[in-house]
């Protein structure tokens, strides 16, 4: 099947076998740049084709095949409203392809300048129900390397997806186009910075999904990275484990050579008084440095919340150290554990301007241990620790009122976990009846 220089073609395809089915494939798709994908069913599996063109290759065999295709042509593939987006060697927070307007016509096509060259990854989708047919049509998202339609195409987000790999591009340019029919792709957008902050990696992917993951980062000869991805920080990662050798660091947003965002460095061989941790952001890059592990880690942060050994952690809101403008007007952190802790808080940063609050509760069985609020009129001091024994912990970061575009620095606080003995609860009991008789209020 050729197509013309400029145009396209939208291919659908369906072959069902019949009868004396087969395990070998009957079905084989070419695509203008060679890829291949074989299929031993197909049942209205789309394709878009650029020149030179493509072909349909149906090998059936001794098997029946009810197969049919349709072909529709479009006589140009132009960047209709493009975004124009520029990235930086210096930007912590990689873009998000398609935008925060996901009701824009063409909500996809970009243009990209880099500071030295583009890196581009598709993020598999994150959603709970079934996305195959969204996650096929990527086929439709092509990505040129240089300025425009006219360069070398690279292939498609479909093939970047299994890939399991960073595209870069050759040049300063990158050029993203949805080729027509519009078809629905929400769920796995496109991450894209800046590959001098990518370049030390020998393998990088993006990790998605809503169950816990195991991960294994081959850093023996070159650093090796993932990334995960939260539309507006609306979910939490949860390292659970690291198992093997090297060093793993954490970064709000992409890896930066500053390492101003930076949130955390774990050494495989000795984390356990450490994790599991609930981590933040938008994006978060995972990096491993001289050695071969496993990184065992789940979305929604639930295996986090639930306090069964002595921690030490932290606690973080949503944009802490991404400067990003999130519309989280309310940001919560819980932690709850069957026996009682003693808890620690120590706040170690924290913005209060333009009405925040920041909200510090520890409580026993529901009964309030500690309950204070901070705001910019009474701030809390920095480096103290507050204390209390209970079953349950939690943070709030409140921020009302705030114009659209307002940034927020958002809050640290580390903390820790320390099983109490039943003495020592029996002990605390006491002096807190103590102190709730008498109306006495240490904190």
């Amino acid at each position: 099947m050729n197509v013309p220089q400029g145009w396209s073609s939208y291919v659908v395809v369906t072959a069902i076998p019949t009868s004396n089915l087969t395990n070998s494939p009957i079905l084989q798709v070419v695509d203008f740049n060679q890829k291949v994908e074989n299929f031993q069913s197909a049942n209205n599996e789309k394709f878009y084709f650029i020149t030179p063109g493509g072909s349909i290759k149906l090998s059936t065999q001794s098997t029946t095949v009810s197969f049919q295709f349709s072909v529709q042509w479009y006589s140009n593939i132009a960047v209709n409203q493009p975004r124009f987006l520029n990235l930086s060697a210096s930007d912590s927070q990689p873009i998000i392809v398609p935008g925060p307007n996901i009701f824009d016509e063409y909500p996809l096509n970009s243009r990209v300048t880099a500071e030295t060259r583009a890196s581009v990854i598709t993020i598999p989708s994150d959603d709970r129900f079934e996305r195959a047919e969204p996650t096929k049509n990527l086929r439709s998202i092509l990505i040129f390397d240089g300025p425009n339609e006219n360069s070398t195409c690279l292939g498609t987000a479909y093939q970047l997806l299994n890939s399991n790999r960073q595209w870069v591009s050759t040049g300063k340019f990158l050029t993203i186009v949805q080729l027509q029919p519009l078809p629905y792709v929400m769920g796995s957008p496109l991450l894209i910075q800046d590959f001098e902050n990518t370049k030390e990696f020998g393998e990088y992917r993006v990790v998605g999904g809503v169950d816990t993951r195991s991960i294994v980062m081959d850093a023996s000869k070159q650093a090796s990275a993932f990334s995960t991805y939260s539309p507006l920080g609306s979910t939490s990662d949860c390292l659970i484990n690291i198992t093997g050798t090297g060093t793993l660091e954490v970064y709000y947003g992409g890896i930066t050579e500053s390492k101003s965002n930076l949130i955390a460095t774990y050494p495989a061989s000795s984390t356990a008084p450490n994790l599991p941790q609930i981590l933040r952001g938008v994006v978060r890059t995972y990096v491993l440095t001289g050695g071969i592990a496993t990184v065992h880690i789940a979305r929604y942060g639930y295996f986090c919340n639930i306090i069964e050994k002595n921690l030490n952690g932290f606690i973080t809101s949503t944009e802490y150290r991404t400067n990003l403008s999130l519309l989280t007007p309310l940001d919560s952190t819980f932690y709850y554990s069957k026996e009682q802790f003693n808890y620690t808080l120590n706040v170690q940063n924290v913005d209060l301007s333009q009405n925040k609050s920041l909200q510090l509760k520890i409580t026993n069985n529901k009964t309030d241990v500690l309950n204070v609020v901070y705001n910019s009129s009474n701030p809390p001091m920095l480096n103290t620790v507050f204390s209390g024994v209970g079953t349950e912990m939690e943070v709030s970061y409140s921020s009302p009122y705030l114009p659209l575009n307002a940034k927020k620095d958002g809050f640290y606080i580390d903390f820790t976990a320390t099983k109490v003995k039943w003495s020592t609860a029996k002990s605390f009991s006491f002096i807190e009846i103590l102190r709730r008789f008498f109306g006495l209020d240490y904190f």
